[in-house]
């Protein structure tokens, strides 16, 4: 799998499994020698004090400390949980921020899904756009995600950025879609590479490094 200097990671909805996606390839890429960062440069529903789960797990995989631009403790948007913190999140100072911690490759996972306010004048796909980076696009392998997945490439295409590729991540619970729903991605958006992550205990890193190598040796394939 080639990866790109600068890759934005972003769901189809919260809760879909980017974090560990982001993590598995950052996990991967360390181990094969490569300069990764993996930046969580927004996080919501952080403990004072913390960088925050997902942050953590980020440094974890790609071997260094979590790196979070801002973290907020109230579970909600970013947008309302900067307000009830009396914090004004500026897009211009996140920019910086991401570009002066870069590796020689930087996944930088998102907020959620693909337009989730960070304040009520920009949004988590305003940022993408500023970086002009390729788009990771993750979504729950389950019944809808078909709409989920082709909103959030038209989404991501209307901005004028590449999709990098789509990862299905394992399903919940188990519905006929499962089995099919890849093969119809890979139909539905074609030049678009899909790929489906094996489920993965999150906080293991040697299972989020070989998770991360089958996604790229699929994807070499």
């Amino acid at each position: 799998m080639r990866v790109a200097p600068l890759v934005f990671v972003t769901g189809t909805d919260t809760g879909v499994g980017k974090t560990v996606v982001t993590a598995a390839l950052a996990a991967a890429l360390a181990d094969a020698g490569v300069g990764v960062r993996a930046l969580k440069p927004i996080a919501s529903g952080v403990e004072a004090g913390s960088a925050g789960e997902d942050a953590t797990l980020l440094g974890l995989a790609a071997r260094h400390p979590p790196m979070t631009a801002v973290a907020l403790e109230a579970p909600v948007s970013p947008h309302l949980a900067a307000e009830r913190q009396g914090v004004v999140i500026e897009a211009g100072p996140i920019l910086e921020w991401i570009l002066a911690h870069r590796g020689d490759v930087t996944l930088i996972e998102g907020v959620g899904g693909w337009e989730v306010p960070l304040s009520r004048t920009w949004r988590g796909s305003t940022l993408a756009e500023m970086l002009g980076a390729p788009v990771l696009v993750v979504a729950r392998n389950r019944l809808g995600v078909l709409s989920q997945v082709l909103l959030t490439v038209a989404a991501v295409q209307a901005r004028g950025l590449t999709v990098a590729a789509i990862v299905l991540t394992p399903p919940v619970d188990d519905d006929p879609s499962v089995a099919s729903n890849a093969a119809e991605l890979a139909s539905l958006c074609p030049g678009i590479a899909v790929r489906s992550m094996v489920w993965v205990a999150p906080w293991d890193r040697v299972a989020l490094a070989d998770a991360g190598r089958r996604l790229f040796v699929n994807d070499a394939q």
